[in-house]
């Protein structure tokens, strides 16, 4: 936590992170939380997998679906899908990590949250919102935390981050266990209308406060 804290980029230390959160009595009541939820219940069953992905073949699909959106989002960025790291293992807590893993750029396409500091937490938030992990409480915190000793210029843009993706993941249906591969030439926007990942509206009412308005407005 301290390493991340020096340095929010180094996805070497967060993976390291993730695996000790994730393999934690913390992880089995998320598990527990997760069965025990109607929407969410049926991904422990079904177990959907991401599988391997092709930027080529989907940057090659319509712009405005979701293919297009994902595959311009990680070559923008210089992201590759197999340089995830995933675990050995079909349990169910072997599912979770991985789909978490494999699914979690997407998480960004579909709110539109980008990959620096303040995006990576309000992913993180968003995921608060929609069930109760630890490592995403880690995460933020963290991220404040760096702020407070290396980006204090950032630290009002952070919060706005955290208001949005909170904000955001309350009012959405659930994501996790969504089968994204079934779904890379439906139009993005229409992923969110289904969802409910209304990102104008939200967007709408934070741009009428600053980052302490809007951290006070969802408390």
């Amino acid at each position: 936590m301290i390493r991340i804290a020096i340095d929010p980029q180094r996805l070497d230390e967060v993976f390291v992170l993730a695996d000790v959160t994730e393999q934690s009595e913390r992880a089995q009541l998320l598990l527990e939380h997760l069965r025990s939820d109607a929407k969410l219940s049926g991904a422990l069953v079904d177990k959907p997998r991401l599988g391997s992905v092709d930027l080529d073949t989907l940057s090659r699909l319509p712009e405005g679906t979701l293919g297009r959106a994902y595959a311009d989002f990680m070559r923008s960025r210089g992201l590759a899908h197999e340089d995830l790291q995933l675990v050995e293992g079909e349990g169910e807590l072997d599912f979770l990590r991985n789909h978490l893993r494999e699914t979690h750029d997407l998480w960004h396409v579909a709110t539109g949250f980008d990959t620096d500091v303040a995006g990576e937490l309000g992913v993180q938030a968003f995921y608060l919102a929609q069930f109760t992990s630890p490592l995403p409480v880690m995460l933020i915190g963290v991220g404040m935390l760096n702020a407070l000793v290396r980006d204090m210029d950032d630290a009002g843009r952070r919060v706005q981050a955290i208001a949005r993706g909170w904000l955001l993941g309350r009012r959405a249906e659930p994501l996790f266990g969504l089968r994204w591969a079934e779904r890379w030439d439906q139009p993005l926007e229409e992923l969110r209308r289904e969802r409910s990942i209304d990102v104008g509206a939200v967007d709408a009412w934070l741009s009428e406060l600053d980052g302490a308005e809007a951290l006070a407005a969802v408390a």
